[in-house]
């Protein structure tokens, strides 16, 4: 280990405290602050001992060093949650079996709608909206495959608008 500073590392730690604090502000991080300060110091560390006096400063390099560890762990989280929270929130979106009184409140407030749409787009609605189904589940339902489904909901949507548009500029 090259400890070329010539000073121990606990006051090297105690110099450079406000740099690895000032950076987790820098970096915007407010969460998990604790283990970011960890990083650093360890980053920090990492630097005391790589330090070569012949490449620049030792604040620049620790300055460096401190914020390079602390974005690779960020970059780390984002893709952590990007791909098992994402997965952990499709699998309970399940929706809760709707009780008759919501079923009929649910028809009642969307019925006058329903009059612009055809058959099929009637029953993509009040799939969706009143019992809560996905487009899986709505085919699977009606026999069709889920491209027909979307179709439905496609050109529901688009005649709703216009219903909703025409109702609220009169």
């Amino acid at each position: 280990m090259n400890h070329s500073l010539g000073i121990p590392f606990e006051e090297v730690a105690k110099d450079f405290t406000p740099l690895v604090l000032g950076m987790i502000k820098r970096l915007r991080i407010y969460k998990n602050t604790e283990e970011y300060t960890h990083i650093g110091f360890i980053a920090l560390w990492k630097a005391y001992t790589q330090y070569d006096p012949d490449k620049g400063t030792f604040s620049t390099f620790a300055y460096t060093y401190v914020r390079g560890e602390m974005l690779a762990q960020l970059r780390k989280e984002a893709r952590y949650e990007e791909r098992y929270e994402l997965s952990a929130f499709e699998q309970n979106t399940e929706p809760a079996a709707p009780d008759s009184e919501s079923i009929e409140q649910g028809m009642n407030s969307i019925s006058p709608y329903l009059e612009e749409l055809s058959p099929r787009e009637r029953d993509w609605v009040i799939e969706y909206i009143v019992y809560g189904r996905g487009i899986t589940e709505i085919a699977e339902k009606h026999n069709v495959a889920p491209s027909s489904v979307k179709t439905w909901r496609k050109n529901a949507l688009k005649k709703l608008r216009h219903v909703f548009t025409k109702t609220n500029c009169h």
